[in-house]
């Protein structure tokens, strides 16, 4: 009877230590998977943390390049503008080069032309320079010293020269278009110099008389300057004609010879 039991006994023995072993080996694999499970979360962990740095390093480094992208950008359209600007500036320089370029042989042309008209100009008045009075020949000495073929080589520019011609022709054609009383010298019929008063009548004629209206006469331009011709019968009516310019006398007709003959 009692035999019979104990390998019951046994067998539950055996089975109850079978059962210990099973729950240790679960007990060590479970701590085992736990550690394993663990160590995987640790490591995604890691792995998040080491991706979020990367993505806000990225973050940082796309708003750098972002703000080069802009500042390349800007220095893009700076230099488009100033090679615009340069272009256009050339393209200015270059029309004002060449609108220099037109004045200045328009300049040419014009000063080779003046100074063509200078020498004609300055010709005819070393011409007639012989045939005007003797009082505007002294006013106009100073002037004519600047003429070239008056000057004894001496050269002025061309402004100088056109100056000084413009202001010759505008001496004598004031002296043309007056009367003009001056004294001078004269000879008698005694071959003796005499002081006598002179009225040209622009430059076309003049008449002289004395003091005392004895003596008289007249004179015309000549190729060898100006000629006097004596006509004592003349004497009164130059003296009055003078008064009367000199208001010393009312204003009459007087009559002068406007023509001789030789």
């Amino acid at each position: 009877m009692y035999v019979g039991r104990y390998p019951r006994i046994q067998h539950g023995i055996h089975s109850g230590m079978l059962l210990l072993l099973i729950f240790c080996h679960s007990l060590l694999f479970a701590d085992a998977t736990l550690d394993n499970t663990r160590n995987t979360i640790q490591e995604w962990v890691d792995t998040e943390q080491l991706i979020s740095l990367e993505k806000k390093q990225w973050r940082e480094e796309k708003r750098s390049i972002e703000d080069i992208l802009k500042i390349l950008s800007a220095e893009k359209r700076e230099l488009n503008q100033q090679v615009t600007l340069a272009r256009e500036t050339t393209t200015r320089a270059d029309e004002e080069r060449a609108a220099l370029v037109a004045q200045l042989r328009s300049y040419q042309e014009i000063s080779t032309l003046l100074e063509t008209r200078l020498e004609d100009f300055e010709r005819q008045i070393s011409l007639i320079d012989a045939y005007l009075p003797e009082v505007l020949r002294k006013e106009l000495s100073p002037k004519m010293a600047r003429i070239n073929f008056l000057s004894g080589g001496l050269t002025y520019s061309a402004s100088e020269r056109a100056q000084t011609v413009l202001n010759i022709l505008s001496e004598i054609a004031k002296f043309d278009r007056k009367l003009t009383l001056t004294t001078a010298t004269r000879t008698n019929a005694d071959n003796e110099e005499i002081e006598v008063r002179v009225l040209y009548l622009g430059l076309s004629r003049a008449f002289y008389v004395d003091r005392s209206a004895t003596v008289g006469g007249y004179g015309i331009p000549g190729e060898g300057g100006w000629q006097w011709q004596q006509d004592n019968d003349l004497s009164e009516t130059i003296a009055r004609s003078m008064d009367i310019h000199e208001s010393r006398l009312s204003p009459d007709f007087v009559l002068l010879p406007m023509k001789v003959e030789k």
